[in-house]
């Protein structure tokens, strides 16, 4: 599943070789925090816990990761908000939003991830959860989900009247 050719696992619209690929293959080193937030993403569709581990903090990392009972499909990826994470900055912050089917239901994932610069790479600290839960049954929103539109209100109190 590492074609260079494919699209890349991060929705970004480029390939694999030219968006998460030379992260993943240890040829370079993600220069900003988002790319790297974008290709752990790519990593966890991927299943590719040796990387995830390796850009993750020593002082917040779990000793291992299992994916061998993982059958979330990831399905979009939408970067929210980016602060600092610069090429020149130490610190940086990632807030994020993903989808994932699960069986018959669709859940979302809202992150707000913490990055740091470790002898001149960065490294994924920690992260907040303002949500994470399913928001569709068979394609159907649940009603009180947030509303796909992006409102910020449930759904049942938006688009679902």
């Amino acid at each position: 599943m590492l074609d260079p050719f494919l699209p890349c696992a991060c929705f970004s619209g480029e390939t694999f070789g030219t968006c998460c690929g030379p992260y993943l293959l240890a040829a370079s080193h993600p220069p900003t925090a988002e790319i790297l937030m974008r290709s752990r993403f790519a990593a966890f569709q991927l299943h590719q816990a040796d990387y995830i581990l390796q850009s993750w903090d020593l002082t917040t990392r779990p000793k291992q990761l299992g994916f061998d009972k993982d059958e979330r499909r990831w399905s979009s990826l939408e970067i929210v908000k980016t602060i600092g994470g610069g090429e020149t900055d130490e610190r940086g912050v990632v807030e994020f939003k993903a989808r994932y089917e699960l069986g018959e239901d669709t859940y979302l994932f809202h992150e707000i991830s913490r990055f740091n610069r470790s002898r001149g790479q960065w490294q994924y600290l920690d992260a907040t959860f303002p949500f994470h839960g399913k928001i569709a049954h068979l394609g159907q929103p649940l009603k009180n989900a947030p509303c796909p539109c992006g409102s910020d209100q449930k759904y049942k109190k938006c688009c679902g009247r």
